[in-house]
């Protein structure tokens, strides 16, 4: 074939694209059309009349799955002459191999998953038309310009008739067979194991069994474990776990399946990105066009879309509401408590202005309004009078009129009756302040501040950057003390810049820990990008960030606890009850401050079994401490008191 050159008059060569043990593939100019074809000539060397079969199996194999879409299309072949067999005329895929790219560059993820879902669905086709393509590789995986896969070169494939179940030959590239087609018995399953370990290859950069030989990696398929890099997400581990089992009846056993899971991880990473600007981008039309561009690249059609951003849209709007209202709550709670101290004393007018206040706050929920009205219905009811109080001002009258007694009676029955709230000693309006936690943890975020100064976060900070332990601390501390000697120079705004750019790197320092499933210390990088974006009034930002540490410290702590490891649970829930306080979640931290307790009380219990009464009173102090930010009394509570009387009567006797 030379290049330039005229084949059966009509095809115009124009460049070798592959040239392979069995047959050569050009690129053509199809001379009437105009049209770019790939021609694959066959020489007769190669195909004696013992390999015609194989040629025969390739042609029905290409003509069954014609013009689909990630299968390579056959468009006629024409006769040979005396050198060649045949010529192949074929779609041009204009792109590279995924061979090519794959050792060009490292994959980005969300392409890796496109060339996957394309992979799986040329092969959903295939084994439809009861076709086994028996040498699925990254070599015989054609990219188009706009990087569509094809799976391409049928010429070993295997076409299985109604009454055969298994291919019975050995055949296709040694190093992407599965195990059992090293036996030469095998099905679809076989095209499945070698598309795991093109994924594989994708998502991590290399091929998973090293061996000298072909025959140390067949070796190592049948008997080794697979590495997993720590970066890689679970749920891909989990589909290349399964798709690279070497127990045939464990591995996947359709390419649909395949294609199932890989579309839910592609929706998956789809919501993550939406919920990611959601919460980022407020401006609804670069918050779209963001959109547009996430869609484009996880190529999700529109109809999912928009169904996966409704659904996020309605959770955090679910989400923004029950926020609300929780602050909310904490502000009228304020307005009840004084109300109910004011009762009976010299200002006793300023308690009906404070039921009032609350009143005024929750006049746009029904429910909420019927709460509000409680209280007021409750100081009328309770104090009984020949005529009920037909004005506010008349109940005020009376409540002056009680002896003290009697106010006292009141306030207890209110107190005692009125228990809306879980956590007692709620911050200020807005839910600023944390939720105070035990200060005997040895939590490296909680501080006894000298002054209030030393509250800032920016004082947090740095105190947590005095001793520098894991590497990417160092470039944290770099990036703080930045941002303050941008303050010092008066530089507010570069200041506030670079404590935003803080909070971003250890955002992203947690997000890749939780990707390992080191939650202790992702839900560590969190509570300091929660003060890092503190700092730089986003406070929104910080809150959710908040909420995040709160959750993966208590799940962290969940699973110490059922270890038994109950003085670093309980560490880990104190710490968990701080941030889901400074994310305004009372309902979340008093959950985590409960399970303090609990866990404390059982690090107490064992000393005591062991005779350390120093660490048995420690730790019953610091349950009785945090008791006191609990509205209800815990068994925890009270069995820490048991154990303090124990401890007191063993002193007294002596």
């Amino acid at each position: 074939m030379q290049i330039n050159g005229l084949v059966l008059g009509k095809y115009r060569i124009e460049k070798l694209i592959n040239n392979g043990s069995f047959a050569s593939v050009f690129r053509a100019k199809e001379e009437f059309t105009n049209r770019t074809v790939a021609i694959k000539v066959l020489p007769k060397s190669i195909y004696p009349s013992g390999r015609m079969r194989y040629l025969l199996t390739e042609l029905s194999a290409m003509g069954r799955n014609w013009g689909h879409s990630n299968i390579v299309s056959i468009h006629t072949v024409e006769p040979g002459d005396d050198e060649y067999v045949a010529y192949i005329v074929m779609e041009y895929v204009d792109g590279p191999s995924l061979r090519q790219l794959i050792t060009a560059t490292p994959l980005r993820r969300n392409l890796s998953i496109n060339i996957a879902l394309d992979i799986s669905r040329g092969l959903v086709a295939a084994h439809e038309q009861n076709i086994i393509h028996r040498d699925i590789k990254p070599q015989n995986i054609l990219l188009t310009a706009d990087q569509v896969a094809k799976i391409s070169d049928f010429g070993v494939a295997r076409i299985l008739e109604a009454s055969t179940d298994y291919a019975g030959t050995i055949t296709g590239t040694r190093r992407y067979m599965a195990p059992e087609q090293y036996e030469g018995s095998y099905d679809y399953r076989a095209d499945l194991y070698s598309t795991g370990l093109i994924l594989y290859e994708m998502f991590m950069g290399k091929f998973p069994f090293r061996g000298k030989t072909q025959d140390e990696i067949q070796v190592r398929k049948q008997s080794e474990e697979i590495e997993f890099d720590y970066k890689l997400p679970e749920d891909m581990r989990a589909i290349l776990q399964r798709a690279l089992h070497r127990d045939v009846q464990t591995r996947y056993q359709t390419a649909s399946e395949l294609y199932n899971d890989l579309d839910h991880i592609r929706k998956k990473w789809y919501a993550d990105a939406v919920r990611h600007t959601m919460t980022e981008q407020s401006n609804p039309a670069i918050q779209g066009a963001m959109l547009s561009e996430h869609r484009k690249d996880l190529r999700v059609s529109a109809e999912v879309a928009e169904k996966i951003e409704l659904d996020i849209s309605e959770e955090q709007k679910a989400k923004t509401e029950k926020q609300n209202e929780l602050q909310l709550e904490a502000q009228v709670n304020l307005h009840y408590d004084k109300a109910i101290q004011l009762i009976g004393g010299t200002q006793s007018q300023h308690a009906l202005q404070e039921v009032q206040q609350a009143h005024r706050l929750y006049l746009s929920s029904v429910k909420a309004t019927k709460k509000a009205d409680w209280i007021f219905r409750h100081l009328s009811d309770l104090m009984t009078p020949p005529q009920p109080p037909s004005t506010a001002r008349e109940m005020i009258g009376l409540i002056d009129q009680l002896s003290t007694d009697e106010v006292a009676e009141l306030r207890t029955l209110l107190n005692n009756r009125f228990s809306s709230r879980d956590i007692a000693d709620v911050p200020s309006a807005v839910g600023s302040g944390p939720l105070p936690t035990d200060g005997g943890t040895g939590s490296d975020l909680t501080f006894q501040p000298l002054n209030p100064q030393e509250t800032a976060p920016e004082y947090v900070l740095r105190k947590l950057h005095e001793a520098l332990q894991a590497p990417h601390e160092r470039l944290a501390a770099e990036i703080r003390q930045s941002a303050e000697e941008h303050a010092q120079a008066g530089k507010s705004r570069r200041s506030r810049a670079e404590y935003k750019k803080l909070g971003e790197f250890y955002k992203t320092s947690a997000d890749n820990f939780i990707e390992s499933e080191n939650w202790e210390s992702g839900a560590d990088c969190y509570a300091r990008a929660r003060l890092a974006y503190t700092a730089s009034r986003r406070y929104n930002r910080a809150r959710q960030c908040a909420q995040e540490a709160g959750t993966y410290y208590a799940m962290r702590a969940d699973a110490l606890e059922r270890e038994l490891t109950w003085a670093d649970a309980g560490r880990l829930y104190a710490l968990s009850a701080d941030n889901y306080a400074h994310a305004n979640l009372w309902e979340a931290a008093n959950q985590s401050l409960s399970r303090t307790t609990i866990c404390y009380f059982n690090v107490a219990e064992n000393a005591r079994a062991i005779g350390d009464l120093s660490l048995t009173y420690d730790y019953c102090d610091r349950i009785l401490r945090i008791s006191k930010r609990l509205k209800r009394t815990t068994n925890a509570e009270a069995g820490a008191r048991k154990l303090l009387r124990e401890i007191e009567n063993l002193f007294t006797a002596r």
